[in-house]
């Protein structure tokens, strides 16, 4: 049992340089991000680092009222803060003050290995060693895993990580083992951490709570009289040990305990989700408080088909064959039908809740409705749930492999099972056609010679009008967006008076300059003029002019 462990330890560390290296594909020597939410993440993990604050002061902002911002970042009282959730901004500024700025980029994957390290020390007690080993590798593999692991400021890699350490304290009780020779290490010190580990994925997410906070009260009372009464206590204060600082940086930064960057009252979208319309009438206060934009069973089982089940479909198959092998020892020789069983049920409910509250939203973050990607937002939602399917996939595998008749046959399966799985994960995460890794990293680099080269028109105290290139000028330039939008055009005089400002979008028609140049400027006292044309964009300068 040694000698597998420790090889089990040694194939895992192979594949987890693998996928660190791998998982580093997106990071420039200047960093620029695909999203508004993880410029965001970066700037305030920075200035969190920094200055030990999660705000920034913007003067203009006091004089003009709380209108330039970009996406994913709130103006509120002359301040710019997070649009979205605290936790990882706070966590990763506290690695940055420690290891310095480069560990930012290195973070998420670092967090994500040992994550999978955690998940075989789980699966090895539910399932056995050797499919712990395959579901290990599995997860590796697994295209949402290893897609957001690389656009590692987004919340979602960290948040599900979390909860997996959270398990392997509860479950493995790691400093266990270290008390046989080091007395001093409390009892209760497993619980204390995994209570801390749920509080810290809330603190990453915490729009997460509902169900986190079901699922961990269950697992209590199921491990509850081989845990001890008083180490479930302890778990609880750990809990509420980690939601005190929340709580805290939200009193600080927006007046309220309980309020977000989402409920602090901006009225401008902060993100491109467009949701379905509640009634009132026919949808309960407390349900829509729980799930914001309804529950549309239907709506949500079209999204799980295409983005849960059709788009990695290889994973799809091996999960229907693998869940009814559960029931079955296949090949390993302590299984625990009751851990198994329970297994499943976990499974279910975490499944059907994530389908329900994120499938019934209708999310569109590519500019292409119609196209489904691996870039679109229900995967990372939906992340617990891919992870929580390895064991069935690992299963499947095994099934498939023993049914070979000799031992040379059933590695040369094995091999061939895993070489095809590990391409097909790679295909899905590095070489989609639009949101694929590669392509975005071709485009990352392509948005970095727009950005130098704009710098190099426009002056550092600009303020920027943008559609969705809030993420390649932020945080260096100031932003406002939409153009289209009447509350912006009011704007633009004072605006313009105060700071260079500057449109950068989509190439204005000639049409539609000479439209803004004769009718729409002239009574603001402003004209437009073309600077620079970068592909289909163009970068224009809003002039001050006296008719």
């Amino acid at each position: 049992m040694a000698s597998e462990t420790k090889q089990h330890f040694f194939i895992l560390v192979f594949f987890s340089c693998l996928f660190f290296v791998s998982s580093l594909i997106l990071t420039l020597p200047r960093p620029l991000y695909n999203s508004p939410d993880e410029t965001a993440n970066a700037f305030f993990a920075q200035t969190f680092a920094k200055h030990g604050r999660l705000f920034i002061s913007e003067p203009l902002n006091e004089v003009l009222g709380d209108v330039l911002y970009p996406r994913s970042i709130v103006a509120f009282h002359g301040r710019l803060l997070p649009g979205s959730f605290l936790g990882l901004p706070v966590l990763y500024g506290l690695f940055i003050r420690i290891f310095g700025g480069m560990s930012l980029s290195v973070m998420t994957p670092v967090i994500a290995v040992f994550a999978v390290f955690a998940w075989y020390a789980i699966l090895r007690r539910l399932f056995g060693s050797r499919t712990a080993l395959l579901a290990s590798l599995l997860l590796f593999s697994h295209p949402a895993w290893w897609y957001y692991t690389a656009r590692g400021l987004m919340h979602n890699v960290l948040f599900t990580s979390c909860l997996i350490f959270a398990a392997f304290f509860f479950l493995v009780h790691p400093f266990h083992f270290f008390r046989e020779r080091f007395r001093y290490i409390p009892s209760w010190i497993d619980a204390l951490l995994g209570g801390m580990c749920v509080g810290f994925s809330l603190f990453v997410r915490t729009s997460e709570a509902v169900w986190v906070g079901i699922l961990f009260f269950v697992c209590l009372f199921w491990i509850g009289k081989r845990f001890g009464w008083f180490r479930i206590v302890v778990a609880i204060f750990g809990v509420i040990l980690v939601l005190i600082p929340l709580l805290l940086f939200n009193r600080s930064l927006y007046s309220n305990l309980f309020a977000t960057g989402y409920t602090v009252g901006i009225a401008d979208e902060q993100a491109s989700i467009v949701s379905i319309p509640v009634s009132p009438q026919t949808q309960d206060r407390s349900l829509v408080e729980i799930a914001p934009f309804g529950i549309h069973p239907r709506i949500a089982w079209m999204n799980v088909r295409l983005y849960g089940i059709e788009l990695f479909w290889w994973i799809s198959v091996l999960v229907l064959l693998g869940i009814p092998l559960i029931f079955t020892k296949n090949g390993e020789q302590n299984v625990s039908w009751h851990a198994r069983g329970a297994y499943l049920f976990l499974f279910l409910f975490v499944a059907g809740w994530l389908a329900l509250m994120y499938g019934s939203w209708t999310i569109h973050d590519n500019p292409d409705p119609s196209v489904v990607t691996i870039g679109n937002s229900y995967i990372r939602y939906w992340l617990p749930i891919f992870v929580m399917t390895t064991p069935f996939v690992a299963l499947a595998v095994q099934w498939i492999c023993r049914r070979a008749r000799t031992q040379f046959a059933r590695r040369f399966a094995y091999g061939c099972m895993m070489l095809l799985l590990f391409g097909l994960g790679m295909r899905a995460a590095f070489f989609a056609p639009q949101d694929g890794l590669v392509a975005m990293r071709e485009r990352l680099v392509t948005y970095t010679a727009i950005r130098d080269r704009v710098f190099i028109l426009t002056e550092p105290d600009a303020v920027f009008i943008v559609d969705r290139a809030d993420k390649l000028f932020f945080p260096e330039r100031r932003i406002r967006y939409p153009l289209r939008d009447e509350k912006t055009y009011a704007l633009l005089p004072d605006i313009a008076s105060r700071a260079p400002l500057y449109y950068y979008g989509i190439t204005l028609p000639e049409v539609d300059v000479n439209y803004l140049n004769t009718e729409k400027l002239p009574p603001l006292g402003l004209r437009i003029e073309h600077r620079e044309t970068f592909g289909q964009e163009s970068l224009y300068h809003f002039v001050l002019f006296h008719p």
